[in-house]
């Protein structure tokens, strides 16, 4: 458990206002729930089903804690951040500075979600399960919401595109090429009770606009996405296999439409409404756990040193690096945003060799469109990384100056004409 060195002042990271299952410290937890009425209609039909939850893994002790700097007034709606500094210990990088807010709450992760989907891929590339030279064509059934890659494009050609450009389409070819259900591993492995990663961007899109079929009915997602995030684990893939069988049937400009005139319309609720149908039916995490998914993923990975490259190289094109104010010698980062939801994360390696991980989660924002705070969002983000890194890591190395070269016919200095 990370404990913080001051408890008196530090927000406990075990806290959790909107966490799915109970944060558990200690041996596995087993919890009785009634199924009467609730299961969906492929699930166990007892009375009572029993769920053996593991239990809670939070980043490791010792961590300073540093209180978080204030979050902006233009931002609104629940903010969780952790940003933490990694330092190497003897066997590996472990967290030893953080601040943090609301750590243990849960929020729609959005397109930040894509940065599992490539580890996995990378790990199943590794395994021989994945070739890099197969390619894929665009289809109505994996046609989803925004633009889409060219049709036979290769395995690297779609992740780029996911992580750049943040490509739906090629997201959810590669997450279920990798299994619906294969993103979930590495989060149980890591014991993050609270993050889900189930969910292909048009498979949770088909929910919101109404076309998920009964699971999902469209005048009652609120009630409908808390079932759904309440049921054991499996329960919910056997759900959730349902509706990606729905969502490949549904046209993407259809779905398109009813998203925008229905769901982003605010016809399922207000604000409140929308922020739990999001926060329970899309993939989700806390700023913690996210955290230590990133910490697992760029520094613990058990990667090969090629996949580790090809992790690493996709992952430097994702957005955020434009916003950052502070040196780093490498990067990593991912940013999500939908309808009053934005969040960004990232993994910075300093000059000093120090890693740095960052995680932004803001949802039930008063704004529908949220990517126009995303320079609020890193005024936070960067007060936040000059809190924890070292201050000789602040300091930008001034460029040094190489001498001209000099010609050997006549010994003046060789100059470059203007571009």
């Amino acid at each position: 458990m990370l404990t913080p060195t001051s408890p008196a002042v530090a927000p406990s990271l075990e806290a959790s206002s909107a966490a799915v299952n109970p944060v558990v410290t200690g041996s596995a937890q087993v919890v009785r729930t009634s199924a009467t009425g609730n299961l969906p209609p492929s699930s166990p039909s007892s009375a009572e089903v029993t769920v053996v939850r593991r239990a809670c893994a939070l980043p490791p002790e010792p961590v300073k804690f540093i209180a978080p700097p204030a979050v902006p007034k233009v931002i609104t709606g629940r903010v969780g951040l952790f940003v933490g500094r990694l330092t190497r210990g003897q066997d590996a990088f472990r967290f030893d500075r953080a601040t943090w807010l609301n750590p243990q709450s849960q929020f729609p992760l959005a397109s930040n979600y894509k940065t599992s989907v490539l580890y996995e891929l990378m790990r199943a590339v590794d395994s021989g399960d994945v070739k890099l030279t197969e390619r894929f064509n665009v289809t109505k059934a994996n046609q989803s919401y925004g633009r889409y890659p060219y049709d036979n494009s290769d395995v690297m050609t779609l992740a780029n595109a996911m992580i750049a450009w943040s490509d739906n389409t090629a997201t959810d070819i590669l997450h279920r090429r990798v299994e619906l259900d294969g993103l979930q591993g590495t989060a149980r492995d890591l014991r993050l009770c609270n993050t889900r990663l189930l969910l292909p961007t048009k498979t949770w899109w088909t929910a919101q606009a109404g076309l998920g079929g009964a699971d999902f009915p469209k005048y009652g997602l609120v009630s409908a996405t808390r079932k759904f995030a309440a049921y054991p684990f499996d329960a919910q893939v056997k759900i959730a296999s349902r509706l990606d069988v729905a969502a490949q049937r549904v046209n993407a400009e259809d779905m398109r439409r009813s998203l925008d005139f229905g769901y982003f319309a605010g016809r399922n609720g207000g604000v409140e409404a929308m922020s739990l149908i999001d926060r329970n039916l899309q993939n989700a995490s806390t700023p913690a756990e996210w955290a230590r998914y990133l910490q697992h993923a760029f520094v613990g990975a058990d990667l090969s040193d090629a996949g580790y490259q090809r992790f690493r190289d996709v992952m430097n094109k994702g957005k955020g690096k434009g916003y950052l104010r502070v040196p780093f010698k490498t990067y990593g980062g991912k940013s999500g945003n939908t309808a009053r939801v934005l969040t960004y994360s990232g993994f910075l390696e300093t000059l000093s060799g120090d890693r740095v991980i960052y995680v932004y989660m803001n949802d039930s924002s008063q704004n529908l469109i949220t990517r126009d705070e995303t320079p609020q969002a890193f005024m936070l983000i960067n007060a936040a990384l000059k809190s924890v890194m070292r201050p000789e890591d602040l300091v930008r190395p001034k460029p040094t100056k190489k001498p001209a070269p000099v010609t050997a016919a006549t010994g003046a200095k060789k100059t470059s004409s203007p571009r």
